[in-house]
């Protein structure tokens, strides 16, 4: 848990100076049951990590190959700032890290079950609010404190979005406000002038249907033969530019 607490938010902080790749799946059964998923891939920070800390401090540190799962129930209780609704939506949950510094592989995979469309729905709202739930502090926080502070985090580009589940409708609008807030943060600034350079938040997203997609609003969805999964691809970090691209509404 120490290692983790650690290691992640000094990682993730790293990732917005190189490439990241995430891979998120959304899995929706018949009933509305389903899964959500989230793949992260920090391994191009291994050399970043190593540079910055030296193999001597990472060891001392306790930094080492790790292959393990973290099961939320055993985390988000000792939570100070997450409702009661918020710990019972997370606690299905688990965090599988993989370390490896001599193969230089930094992989997270996160797993939220869901009981209904709707708590679809408050998993994407915890997930990108910023205050209780971004990667940064949920995964920074592992040891028991509530890490990750003024840290970069995933939700806040993923914040910028109002996402709807309900049976037969999915859509993800862009909140103006928020952009607007995003796009004056400081630390976005910094960011948006590092994607200059090459920076990349390489995000895929695809949703598997119960029945088959009707209509898709987004011209760059890729629909599988089934018409059942929709996949989208882009740079997260185009979003600060062009957030309207990356909105979506799906009948099925």
């Amino acid at each position: 848990m120490k290692m983790i607490k650690i290691l992640l938010p000094l990682a993730l902080a790293f990732c917005f100076t190189g490439c990241l790749d995430i891979d998120e799946q959304v899995v929706i059964n018949k009933d509305g049951s389903g899964q959500l998923t989230e793949d992260m891939d920090m391994s191009q920070m291994i050399d970043i990590l190593q540079t910055y800390m030296g193999k001597e401090e990472m060891a001392k540190k306790g930094i080492q190959t790790m292959d393990t799962t973290v099961y939320l129930k055993d985390v988000v209780d000792t939570s100070t700032t997450l409702s009661a609704e918020k710990k019972a939506l997370l606690r299905p949950g688990s965090v599988h890290l993989q370390l490896n510094l001599e193969a230089k592989i930094f992989k997270t995979h996160m797993i939220f079950p869901f009981t209904s469309q709707e708590n679809l729905q408050k998993l994407y709202t915890i997930m990108s609010d910023g205050s209780a739930f971004g990667s940064t502090k949920l995964l920074g926080g592992m040891g028991g404190d509530e890490g990750g502070a003024g840290s970069p985090d995933l939700g806040q580009f993923t914040g910028i979005y109002n996402f709807t589940s309900k049976d037969g409708l999915m859509t993800r609008t862009v909140n103006k406000e928020k952009w607007k807030a995003l796009t004056n943060n400081p630390q976005m600034a910094q960011m948006k002038q590092a994607s200059q350079m090459g920076m990349e938040i390489n995000y895929s997203t695809t949703i598997t249907l119960p029945r088959p997609a009707k209509k898709i609003s987004n011209p760059t969805a890729k629909l599988s033969e089934d018409k059942k999964s929709v996949t989208l691809k882009y740079n997260l970090i185009d979003a600060l530019d062009h957030p309207e691209q990356f909105e979506y509404t799906i009948e099925y």
